[in-house]
């Protein structure tokens, strides 16, 4: 049985040498934080993703880009300045990769703005689905 690729998930990824705990608090309160612990590094992170109520084979990631942009838009100026603060600002779109043999998923120029306008990055992870012998991963 062959399995399409499908996208998987949007997180918002930030890093910052100090804490951004109001920042965090925000996030939290409107997205859905993964987490937000301070790394081996020294350094401070945070995996956020949206908080949209739909089932998730119908969510895509313009729309879970949109819904933490608007949260963005929303944040107070203290929460703002600890965004701008951190070195990493990274969008990360994720597939789960089967057995496509192409995928392509396009974000209209629109949000590829409302990216840039945020001042973040782009980034894209593919999960592979399948073990090396070609069993499905559980």
């Amino acid at each position: 049985m062959t399995r399409d690729t499908e996208y998987a998930t949007t997180d918002l990824d930030l890093e910052a040498a100090v804490p951004f705990d109001r920042l965090h608090r925000e996030l939290e309160g409107k997205c859905c934080v993964l987490h937000y612990t301070r790394g081996d590094n020294g350094n401070w992170h945070s995996i956020v993703e949206a908080s949209i109520d739909s089932d998730y084979r119908t969510r895509s990631a313009e729309m879970d880009i949109a819904a933490i942009i608007a949260v963005i838009r929303d944040l107070s100026p203290e929460a703002k300045a600890e965004l701008s603060a951190c070195h990493l600002r990274q969008f990360n779109i994720g597939f789960h990769c089967w057995d496509t043999w192409g995928f392509g998923h396009a974000l209209p120029c629109e949000t590829v703005r409302a990216i840039a306008d945020a001042n973040c990055s782009l980034a894209i992870t593919l999960y592979p689905m399948r073990n090396s012998d070609g069993s499905p991963k559980e």
